[in-house]
């Protein structure tokens, strides 16, 4: 049996080390904790500042970057696709200003009357099912070979439909020109895309345009439909973005990035997935300057580059690096100090290309289409 005295020391003991702690904490200790926890937070403080500066001055710079850019956007593309017919796909009715702004930009390119296809919620909506099946139904009887090869049956009707759009623009022997303007009917019938104009041919380059995720929502669905439609619609995206990857014609895939967001759109699935490297991207759609790295884009596929272009975290350059682009960023950062010496002459003219020896646009190089 363990002796109380034995109790009592290990009482004592205990309440002795508790007075030891208050008395330590509350002197000498608590004057050292103190400063030190208090100059960690003021150094906190100081980073906290420092960064909200630093963050400050760049959101500056690059809403600075993006007027100059999409003022001298004109400037920038005139003349660069001048002969080329180029097709602008749509997603959803959302992106058109950014549209609009492409298509002024692209008739300064040189483009005559650029193609508008919009892709229609029946493509991939739970409600548009019979739509799909009837489509489908009537490809398959005039043209099958159209279709995409499917032999382990993973593709839905939402992307084989939406996969026939790229093949349709890219046109090719197998398609005569009659059967392809069938098979754009048999789409158009069934209210899966809308044409701007009459159903084209071929093109020899596209843009495909993404709309921010949450306007393809519908508030009334349920968590279920809403689940199915968000599946097909990002079904119906990759196939349609998988076969123009493979056609070879020079494509630029733009997307709307509220909050300088791509992690949740159609971007998401393109950058850093190997199947579409032939594609680029550019975000920003929403922005002043977003229509024109989308047109800069196209330019560089069709002299035989890609990128990933714009602002988010998974773009890897700002601009294509083209004659034409050389020198804008200085020439903005110049603006934004003053840009002109006393005498009132920058180190360029504004506005004009970045030179080559004469104070030219330099020559494009001759790299052909992507394809």
């Amino acid at each position: 049996m363990i002796d109380f005295r034995y109790h009592l020391v290990s009482l004592i003991s205990v309440f002795l080390a508790l007075a030891v702690g208050i008395v330590l904490g509350a002197g000498p200790l608590r004057e050292s904790l103190g400063d030190q926890l208090a100059g960690q937070v003021e150094q906190l403080r100081t980073e906290q500042e420092r960064l909200r500066s630093e963050a400050e001055e760049l959101s500056t710079k690059n809403d600075q970057l993006a007027s100059f850019i999409a003022e001298l956007g004109p400037d920038l593309v005139e003349g660069t696709l001048a002969g080329k017919q180029v097709a602008v796909i749509s997603d959803d009715r959302s992106t058109r200003p950014g549209i609009d702004r492409m298509l002024a930009l692209l008739n300064d390119a040189g483009v005559d009357a650029p193609l508008q296809i919009s892709l229609q919620p029946a493509l991939w909506s739970p409600d548009g099912a019979e739509q799909r099946t009837a489509a489908l139904e009537e490809v398959r009887a005039v043209a099958p070979g159209a279709l995409s090869e499917d032999p382990s049956g993973e593709l839905t009707d939402s992307a084989q439909l939406s996969g026939l759009v790229p093949t349709l623009l890219h046109g090719g022997e197998e398609l005569s020109a009659e059967l392809r303007t069938q098979l754009w009917q048999v789409l158009i019938d069934n209210q899966l895309v809308s044409v701007d104009g009459e159903a084209p041919s071929h093109v020899d380059a596209v843009i495909y345009t993404g709309a921010a995720p949450e306007e393809h929502a519908v508030d009334s669905e349920d968590e279920t439909v809403a689940t199915e439609r968000a599946q097909e619609l990002l079904a119906s995206q990759t196939h349609l973005l998988g076969v123009l990857a493979q056609s070879g014609m020079p494509a630029v895939v733009s997307a709307a990035t509220p909050h300088n967001d791509a992690s949740t759109g159609i971007l998401r699935t393109v950058r850093g997935d190997h199947e579409f490297d032939a594609l680029s991207t550019t975000d920003r759609l929403q922005e002043p300057d977003g229509p024109l790295l989308s047109v800069l884009a196209l330019i560089e596929q069709t002299r035989g580059g890609a990128g990933a272009y714009g602002t988010t975290g998974d773009a890897e350059d700002r601009l294509p690096d083209l004659p034409e682009t050389r020198g804008v960023e200085q020439e903005a950062g110049g603006q934004g100090d003053g840009g002109q010496d006393e005498g009132g002459q920058g180190g360029e003219e504004q506005g004009a290309p970045a030179p080559d020896g004469a104070g030219t646009p330099a020559p494009a190089s001759d790299g052909g289409g992507a394809g």
